[in-house]
């Protein structure tokens, strides 16, 4: 399992160290997927993102976004998400 979350994270970084957001120059719902699924997998299976700066520096950029703070705040507001 560690070898495919390697290859999974890999992946992503690549894409993310080549664009600002997952689907290319814009904002989308593949971003909104991405941003839910690592720090919630993250609850479950602690791993470091450290190797992973642009992973890391996409999870900020969007919970920086007002949209996505209302959301938490609404949908789970006792989760503090793990963008870091």
């Amino acid at each position: 399992m560690k070898g495919r979350l390697e290859l999974a994270l890999g992946l992503v970084e690549a894409r993310l160290g080549k664009v600002d957001y997952f689907a290319g120059r814009e904002f989308t719902m593949a971003d909104i997927m991405i941003v839910h699924s690592l720090p919630t997998m993250r609850l479950f299976l602690p791993f470091d993102l450290t190797p992973y700066p642009a992973i890391l520096a996409h999870l900020q950029r969007i919970g920086r976004r007002d949209a996505y703070q209302r959301a938490m705040r609404k949908g789970d507001p006792d989760m503090a998400p793990l963008l870091t």
